[in-house]
């Protein structure tokens, strides 16, 4: 009875220890972030709706949801940080930045983000080339997207449901 028990404690402990592993792994649903420089920025329109990420230096902030980054003298480019941001980037700051590129239009943010207002993002005009950030870290390590609060899935990735279970 003890081996029986012994066997049956050893097998239930690679399993719970299985499912954990499993359970910590990233979803292969989720997109992986293609890695741009700034000099690819100049051909963001080639990247609307990828999820990319960079390295950029905040160049001006309107309030804690929006910062610019990009060339002094060429293409300036807005990150948006989904309602409450945690803290705020600071000019000159440099960030690692991950999001979806994106053409701004208040009828589609209001539509796809539940956390978007309008009032919160006063400088973006209509056409804007914005990154919808997923992530935002500064130098210190300080993430600035509130966890939660936007999915790493584009807003225009179809809807999957979980498999039903169907008793026979």
């Amino acid at each position: 009875m003890r081996t029986v028990l012994c066997a049956f404690s050893c097998a239930a402990a690679i399993v719970a220890s299985s499912a954990i592993s499993l359970a910590q792994e990233k979803s292969s649903l989720a997109p992986a972030p293609r890695a741009v420089q700034m000099a690819q920025m100049a051909g963001i329109d080639k990247m609307d709706g990828q999820l990319v990420q960079l390295s950029a230096v905040v160049r001006h902030t309107d309030t804690a949801q929006v910062f610019t980054f990009g060339e002094k003298q060429g293409l300036e480019i807005h990150a948006l940080i989904p309602n409450p941001a945690t803290d705020s980037a600071h000019v000159g700051d440099t960030v690692a930045l991950t999001g979806f590129v994106r053409r701004f239009s208040t009828g589609d943010f209001e539509k796809d983000y539940a956390w978007f207002r309008r009032a919160d993002y006063p400088d973006v005009k209509s056409g804007d080339w914005v990154i919808v950030a997923t992530s935002v870290r500064t130098q210190e390590g300080t993430e600035l997207v509130p966890s939660g609060t936007i999915s790493s899935m584009p807003p225009n990735a179809p809807k999957t449901r979980p498999p039903v279970d169907v008793k026979r």
